[in-house]
């Protein structure tokens, strides 16, 4: 091809329906190649396959954060939400529904399927071969099964294909509805995807010879030197039995020696502590954490950092974990979608998606309790939140503790038992006197509470004399108060708020 083709290729009206920056057009890939090799730096440059990541695996730090993430991971529950309205879209959404409540494999769980498709933020990729089956008048899916990483390839068009026995280099092609694929940050020069472990894996070599030289310096300086005296002069045989009963002496801690010599036990004054093999372990702990959980205070505070900032760790961490669980969904997304296309035509498949009911409700229950001062709630809307289905005709139900009843209008808050007189206010009715009451009362209490809050600032103000220093105390000073007279110091200034804007609309 000369350059005026080149230029008719690039330039020419069918180029926007074409590929023109692809492999066969790049002059830094070699055309004979069928596959690509995995571009992993580690595993190219050692030569190595992704059996390397099972020695990091057993790993003592390595499995620990594995367990951590795989406790958060399944720590949510998951569901599946109707793609639409329509009633073909919700016998989709029943169809899923049925195929997700049976186990995905003989002696497997759909704990262990997401789990295993977790695996490929940690090798790259990850691959389940469906096994379809005919129930009445639908095809589902007999089996999920998940396949080692070793049989799957990539070809020149970052397509995934099969190594078998008559081509264990080429593989074969893949048809449609059969292979899930799961990847972590796949790209179009690494099919791939990336893998966490491989980051791991020199803080991880480096660890473990550490190891190696950590345990002769304790073997060398664990133990005192035993040192024998003897005068000069003593024959070389009477030194010898002196230098073997010395050498039992550290292993029965009992020796034998002549009347006129003497031992002594002399201790190492290197801090074991401070040894650069264990700094080296320490280290290496660190990087293999940042790779994993992306933070490290979390779990590796070791003497360092405040609760504060493990706070902001552990919330890093969080933010990784949901990613994470979003490559899981948009998998079982493309399995629903399969088995909406084969069943029920035209029907917009479900969603796979994980929720925290725990945590979700708590934060909803704190959320609605406020917002009802100020704003009118549909009761629908607050059911939907709290995860609490509507209660239907004759159902039994808990009694109601201090709730609004069933169709109320819009009224100001009502509490079920004033904390100072025991009784109930309705302050939507013209109870002025007990608002101003306890406006009053919060207003003292809020004030009790700043006063001995504020002794220990100003004591830090008499310490001082620049700002630089004051700032700087005040950082040490914060993590040391009381956090449950913060909390009360927030509650009245909400309730001093509340009930003053009521006050004053009045």
């Amino acid at each position: 091809m000369d350059k005026r083709d080149i230029e008719k290729t690039a330039k020419g009206k069918g180029a926007l329906a074409k590929e023109i920056a692809s492999r066969n057009t790049d002059p830094h890939f070699y055309g004979a190649l069928n596959v690509l090799p995995n571009p992993d730096p580690v595993l190219r440059k050692l030569g190595k396959t992704q059996d390397v990541y099972d020695a990091i695996v057993s790993d003592a730090h390595v499995i620990g954060e594995l367990r951590s993430i795989r406790a958060g991971m399944l720590g949510y529950e998951w569901r599946l939400q109707a793609g639409g309205d329509s009633p073909s879209d919700q016998r989709a959404l029943e169809l899923c529904n049925q195929v997700m409540s049976h186990r995905p494999a003989p002696g497997m769980q759909w704990p262990d399927v997401i789990w295993n498709m977790a695996h490929s933020v940690f090798r790259g990729f990850v691959v389940h071969e469906v096994v379809w089956q005919r129930q009445d008048r639908f095809l589902v899916p007999a089996k999920v099964v998940d396949r080692p990483q070793r049989r799957f390839t990539f070809s020149a068009d970052n397509e995934l294909r099969l190594r078998m026995k008559g081509k264990p280099a080429d593989g074969i092609e893949l048809g449609n509805y059969k292979w899930l694929l799961t990847r972590h940050m796949p790209s179009y020069t690494n099919p791939y995807g990336v893998a966490l472990f491989s980051s791991c894996f020199w803080p991880y070599t480096f660890k473990h010879s550490g190891f190696r030289y950590f345990t002769k310096f304790c073997e060398k300086y664990g133990l005192p030197w035993a040192v024998g005296k003897y005068p000069q002069g003593t024959p070389e045989k009477e030194q010898k039995a002196l230098v073997d009963a010395l050498m039992k002496m550290v292993e029965d801690a009992v020796a034998a020696v002549p009347d006129n010599g003497a031992v002594e036990l002399i201790t190492t004054g290197a801090g074991m502590a401070a040894t650069p093999q264990e700094r080296l372990i320490k280290a290496c702990n660190k990087e293999m954490s940042k790779a994993l959980t992306s933070q490290t205070l979390a779990t590796e505070i070791q003497g360092q950092g405040s609760r504060a900032a493990s706070e902001t760790h552990r919330g890093r961490e969080q933010d990784v974990n949901e990613s994470d669980r979003q490559i899981i969904c948009s998998t079982f997304n493309e399995l629903l979608l399969w088995i909406t296309e084969l069943n029920i035509a035209g029907a917009k498949p479900p969603t796979f998606e994980f929720f925290e009911e725990a945590e979700a409700r708590q934060e909803w229950v704190d959320v609605l309790d406020v917002a009802r001062g100020f704003m009118d709630v549909p009761r629908q809307f607050a059911h939907e939140r709290l995860q609490i289905p509507l209660p239907k005709d004759g159902d039994d139900v808990l009694p109601r503790d201090g709730a609004a009843v069933a169709g109320a209008t819009s009224r100001g808050p009502e509490f079920s038992s004033c904390p100072h007189c025991g009784k109930n206010h309705d302050f939507s009715r013209g109870d002025d006197e007990a608002v101003t009451r306890l406006s009053r009362q919060a207003a003292d209490g809020a004030d009790e509470i700043i006063d001995t809050m504020i002794e220990p600032v100003r004591a830090l103000l008499d310490q001082v004399d620049t700002l630089a220093e004051f700032r700087a105390g005040l950082v040490v000073l914060y993590p040391m108060m009381d956090e449950q007279r913060l909390g009360e110091y927030t509650s009245l200034a909400l309730m001093t708020g509340l009930l003053s804007g009521m006050d004053e609309a009045r």
